[in-house]
């Protein structure tokens, strides 16, 4: 594909990041991760068009906060100490030019401590990060209406899950994997769309093993297999394995501790079942 555009556009085209942050360049990505700038003075309206069906364009920005938090969600690895949640948003029919305005809307509706990141012309993430005070999902669902009533175009979000800490730019990569299993116009949880995912995927299936299966025991994936058995029967699980009830929930509240998944929902138990089974 860049051997296409190189073909295209000659000169014009650079991947050197210390010429394409010049305000002069647009900036693109490719499928494989490759970015480059080409000049905007030599592009026109219909060639931009065409670009943005190849790859997506990048947005730049001149505010170190948001810079900050990009080069976190770019790295191969990033903990993040602090508690956070993202949600991401890939927008179709959106107008590179309104890019902005979507972002203001974002910024004013998610709390002040949130932090906005455009990654391209289509696509943001929403960082939050007071896990005590994240907007519901349901009200998600309603700004996301809202915003393709205003704007004329279709979006596909997720809601990723809430952390007290962890590798945040792993977490954006699986999380963002996800969001593109989605169907248009779908805005979901990340349970759902991880189980999408980890159905198509077999090397998305084994980080997403290694992210919520690695830090559980012998004893505590037996329990799982008996509580899958058992259709999610706590009274059930707990006599095959010769538990007092009371151990069995005390166990179970560890269990979610240790993932962040409610095994007691039909969501969460379906995800671990699949990762279990695989």
């Amino acid at each position: 594909m860049f051997k296409r555009i190189m073909s295209l556009f000659g000169e014009q085209v650079t991947t050197d990041p210390f010429v394409y942050s010049d305000s002069s360049y647009l900036v693109y990505q490719l499928p494989d991760g490759l970015r480059f700038g080409l000049k905007a003075v030599s592009l026109s309206n219909r060639e931009i068009e065409l670009l943005g069906l190849l790859a997506d364009r990048v947005v730049l920005t001149t505010s170190p906060r948001i810079a900050a938090w990009k080069s976190k969600l770019d790295h191969e690895s990033c903990i993040e100490e602090n508690g956070h949640r993202m949600t991401h948003l890939n927008f179709t029919g959106l107008d590179f030019t309104s890019t902005d305005d979507v972002s203001d809307v974002l910024a004013s509706f998610f709390p002040d401590e949130s932090v906005v990141v455009p990654m391209s012309d289509s696509r943001f993430t929403v960082i939050e990060q007071d896990i005590a005070h994240l907007i519901p999902f349901e009200d998600i669902e309603e700004m996301i209406s809202a915003l393709k009533t205003d704007f004329y175009m279709e979006a596909k979000v997720l809601v990723g899950q809430a952390v007290h800490r962890g590798d945040i730019a792993k977490r954006y990569r699986l999380e963002q994997h996800a969001l593109d299993c989605l169907r248009d116009g779908e805005t979901t949880s990340h349970l759902t769309a991880y189980t999408r995912l980890a159905v198509q995927s077999d090397t998305a299936r084994d980080e997403l093993t290694s992210l919520y299966l690695s830090s559980l025991d012998e004893e505590a994936k037996r329990m799982l297999h008996v509580f899958f058995r058992a259709n999610l029967n706590a009274s059930l699980t707990a006599k095959q394995l010769f538990l007092h009830r009371n151990s069995l929930q005390y166990r179970l509240d560890r269990l979610i501790e240790q993932t962040g998944i409610d095994v007691r929902t039909f969501e969460g138990a379906a995800f671990l079942h699949l990762l279990l089974s695989a």
